[in-house]
């Protein structure tokens, strides 16, 4: 006769993680309903980034299935993620009181990137430290007055942005090149401004973390 014996409620996690600004949003993923009444303390919580230990700082339920860790001081995206759970505790268990068990180093996928938008319509003055936080696409509406562009913050390593006019007005959109007042500057082709008069168009710029270059040409023309 077969004797069944009680499955560990372990290693069954799926853990994903998002770059945002200056931390790391972690979703564990339970495959059973957890008790939302308790959560682990912080340190039961092994998370290395890039392979350096880095503390949980905060955590919050988010349904009965998936708890949000934070990890901050996070400069870029990182290359690898890993977290691993100092359990048992009576703090992490399944709706029927089974308390989940310790798991070794989860490797964590990466979320896709979301694709947002902004639409930008200030101006004529120079717009400054424009903030694309998590932004992919830049509209620039143009109908009320001209947009001059000077520069981003808040952009992260890798973060592509494609910047496009919008409206079928005469006014003028620019983008400037190394304008000192902006905290991430813009590197043009040509090292000048670039402006379209009456037209269509835009820009595809990407960035390395402190600064955007213009990728929107091979070279320019």
């Amino acid at each position: 006769m077969t004797i069944r014996t009680q499955r560990p409620y372990a290693a069954k996690a799926i853990i994903e993680h998002l770059f945002d600004v200056d931390h790391l949003d972690i979703f564990v993923t339970f495959r059973f309903p957890m008790n939302e009444t308790n959560k682990p303390a912080h340190n039961l919580w092994i998370c290395e980034v890039n392979e350096i230990e880095k503390a949980v700082t905060a955590s919050s339920w988010q349904d009965a299935y998936t708890l949000l860790l934070t990890v901050a001081d996070i400069p870029a995206l990182p290359d690898k993620v890993t977290l691993e759970f100092l359990g048992p505790t009576s703090d992490l268990s399944i709706t029927w009181s089974k308390q989940w068990e310790p798991w070794g180093p989860i490797v964590s996928t990466e979320f896709p990137p979301v694709i947002t938008t902004r639409i930008i319509t200030d101006g004529p003055g120079v717009q400054d430290d424009i903030n694309v936080s998590n932004v992919n696409i830049l509209f620039l509406d143009a109908t009320s007055n001209n947009i001059t562009i000077g520069g981003f913050i808040n952009g992260v390593n890798g973060q592509v942005l494609h910047i496009a006019k919008i409206d079928d007005s005469a006014n003028d959109v620019t983008l400037k090149e190394h304008a000192a007042t902006s905290t991430q500057l813009i590197h043009l082709h040509a090292e000048a401004d670039e402006t379209l008069i009456n037209e269509h168009g835009g820009w595809n710029l990407v960035c390395n973390g402190t600064a955007w270059y213009d990728t929107s040409h091979s070279k320019h023309v």
